[in-house]
């Protein structure tokens, strides 16, 4: 929740201060005057200001804001020139005060640079408020530790969900977005329900605004179908990718796969469903026949022969230096693996070093940010202070009475960056040893089973030796060696558990997928909206809207959240005023729902100049007491001009039943005292 507390701002010329410093009510406000050029609008367009919500109103920054904070202001003393001018703003979350202070004009600070004050307005100036800068409306303002949009929302406690992009990319859900539902502007903000929302790429943003404000549940459900269609598009390119790698493989041996195909599916009892077999001339042979039979044909080649005295010793001399290779080969092969842990650890280590380099450059960044802007903000580490234990650091171990300077912040990103690309260089060169040494892993498991190929055909060859063993016979044993030896590495295990892995992990997608709801609504949704149709209806009946003349046919669309009649948006069966009383209706009907059944509305509601169109002043009064009923739950502010005498008693009625009256009757910046 959050609640305006008192507002100041100050506007220096040469002669004198001038400004409004006005404290307000929790509940029900009115800011009035006789003339509509008196300043109001600039009071309620500096709160928005304050609030880094300035986009509503329809730009960015201090040029949103009227000529008196900019260039010149009427005084007592006459048009005065501005040399200065800054909000204050103070505002509460119910438990903890702070006030924000942002420049619209100053010397040497950007206007995109707050200061936040912990405390209420009377107290910033004492020696133990904490104050922080931070900036807005600058890439990371809404996700960087030093980013307004971030503390504002953690402040709020608004946890804001990330929504689907018009790029198909999830953002967040912005809280510009979510108060242009509530803080109706002058000029832009009466023209359509949240016409003053600005555009920030999200699909469907106004019915995002209004799932997250009534806390519906189809807004998860939204977001879980765009994580589910992410899940379904992985598996299904990881099964492809599977079979297409275990069906390549097995072609190499002449060996089908059969119980899967491309697409994926539910395997019930995989291990009996999926095989591997040999198709000899329509014939099947599971992979353990097709094993026993190619041993077979090895073993018709191997005959058992009288030794040949003359080349026995021979054979038997080489097979001890082929069993010599193995050994010094698989100790190669175990020290190259211990070197490439080595490496992998080493690019871990390398890896989380960039990390925290990465993370010094962000927050570097963000402080250059802020001093660019004009933050006076001190940083520890630029003041050779240590930030963890707060004691001077010195450049050398031994006492010295000359001190060095201190890296300023340009040269600290300057140096994080050239130590970043260090470790990034560092990164890919060890990338490229993991690379060579996989590879050298690779070669050396090939020549040590070679070896054992090799060490296995002398053994045969020493009880075959007589002399009429031919080449063919040899190339065909070493050739049936080969595949057998690539047939028993086969692991069918492995290959069943990795379609059933992914069958499971299809099964519970298909699972998750039939657990949202059937109806897009969930019963608390629907009564969720059913209430925010009552109440719309309810609240044009008060407020006289007379453009239908069967109001009870006006429903909230299913697929906009808007409010529609017989399937055509209402806004273009209503007049000019009850286009308004439309505006007015909605508004309220959010925060009436949101209080009702456990919403995320902020709790405040802004009208400028809602009188809009020459509404009677009955619908007026209607409009207030509405206003009043829920000042319980919400603070309301509302600017109106009071020139008309039956409004001009309309609203001091209003003021003197309770709400609070602040009335400008001439100019809103006065001169302080």
């Amino acid at each position: 929740m959050i609640k305006i507390r008192r507002l100041r701002v100050e506007i220096h010329t040469k002669l004198s201060i001038l400004g409004f410093d006005e404290s307000f009510d929790d509940q029900m406000n009115i800011i009035c005057s006789d003339k509509n050029t008196s300043g109001k609008s600039s009071i309620i367009s500096s709160i928005y200001y304050a609030l880094g919500l300035e986009e509503i109103i329809g730009g960015r920054g201090y040029n949103v804001l009227s000529s008196a904070f900019k260039t010149k202001i009427e005084s007592e003393e006459g048009e005065l020139n501005v040399l200065e001018s800054k909000v204050y703003l103070e505002v509460t979350n119910g438990t903890k005060d702070i006030t924000i202070l942002r420049a619209a004009k100053m010397k040497d600070r950007e206007s995109n640079l707050m200061t936040i004050f912990h405390s209420k307005m009377d107290k910033i100036n004492e020696i133990n408020t904490l104050i922080e800068d931070m900036y807005v409306h600058s890439q990371n303002s809404a996700t960087s530790r030093k980013g307004f949009f971030t503390f504002l929302e953690s402040f709020l406690g608004m946890e804001l969900p990330s929504v689907p992009g018009t790029d198909d990319r999830e953002k967040k859900l912005y809280l510009q977005l979510i108060f242009s539902s509530m803080l109706i502007e002058q000029k832009r903000g009466w023209a359509d329900l949240f016409s003053g929302m600005p555009h920030f790429g999200i699909r469907e943003p106004k019915k995002r605004v209004i799932e997250y404000l009534l806390n519906m549940d189809t807004l998860t459900n939204e977001k879980l179908k765009h994580h589910l269609k992410i899940k379904e598009n992985k598996i299904i390119e990881m099964w492809k990718q599977l079979y297409k790698e275990t069906t390549e493989t097995l072609r190499e041996v002449n060996l089908n796969l059969r119980g899967v195909n491309e697409n994926v599916e539910i395997l019930h009892e995989p291990e009996r469903s999926i095989n591997i077999v040999y198709n000899s001339n329509g014939n099947l042979f599971s992979l353990d026949q097709f094993i026993k039979y190619k041993k077979f044909e090895y073993g018709n080649l191997i005959k058992l022969k009288p030794k040949n005295i003359n080349n026995f010793q021979e054979l038997k001399a080489e097979l001890r230096n082929i069993e010599e290779d193995i050994i010094n080969y698989e100790t190669k092969l175990k020290d190259t693996r211990f070197v490439l842990n080595n490496e992998n650890n080493s690019i871990d280590r390398l890896k989380h070093s960039l990390e925290l380099i990465q993370t010094d450059i962000v927050n570097n960044q963000d402080a250059k940010k802020l001093r660019n802007l004009g933050s006076k903000e001190g940083f520890n580490s630029y003041k050779d202070i240590c930030p963890t234990c707060n004691q001077p650091i010195s450049d050398t171990l031994l006492v010295s009475q000359n001190k060095a300077d201190v890296m300023s912040i340009d040269d600290n990103i300057n140096h994080l960056k050239s130590q970043e690309k260090v470790f990034e260089h560092a990164i890919e060169q060890k990338r490229q040893i993991v690379k060579k040494l996989n590879k050298d892993i690779s070669e050396i498991e090939k020549v040590v089973t070679n070896l054992y190929r090799l060490a296995k055909v002398t053994r045969n060859d020493i009880f075959a030796i007589d002399g009429t063993i031919s080449e063919s016979d040899i190339y065909k044993k070493i050739e049936l060696t080969k595949i057998i030896e690539r047939l028993e590495i086969i692991e069918v295990e492995n290959i069943i558990n990795n379609f059933k892995k992914l069958s499971d992990e299809w099964k519970l997608y298909l699972s998750d997928l039939e657990k949202l709801p059937k109806n897009k609504f969930t019963e608390l949704d629907e009564k969720k909206l059913k209430s925010l149709r009552d109440h719309f209806v309810s609240n044009l009946k008060t407020f006289g809207y007379r453009s239908s003349s069967d109001i009870d046919k006006v429903m909230i669309s299913r697929d906009s959240y808007m409010p529609t009649i017989e399937n055509f948006d209402l806004k273009f069966d209503s007049s000019a005023s009850d286009h308004i009383r439309r505006i007015w209706a909605f508004t309220i009907a959010l925060a009436q729902t949101a209080n009702e059944l456990n919403g995320n509305h902020p709790g405040i509601l802004i009208f400028d100049e809602p009188g809009q169109h020459s509404i009677v002043v009955e619908d007026m009064e209607a409009f207030f007491d509405c206003l009043r009923s829920i000042a319980v739950k919400n603070q309301v502010l509302v600017g109106i001009t009071i020139k008309e005498s039956d409004t001009r008693e309309l609203i001091i009625k209003k003021i003197e039943e309770g709400s609070k009256g602040i009335i400008i009757k001439d100019r809103a910046f006065k001169k302080f005292e």
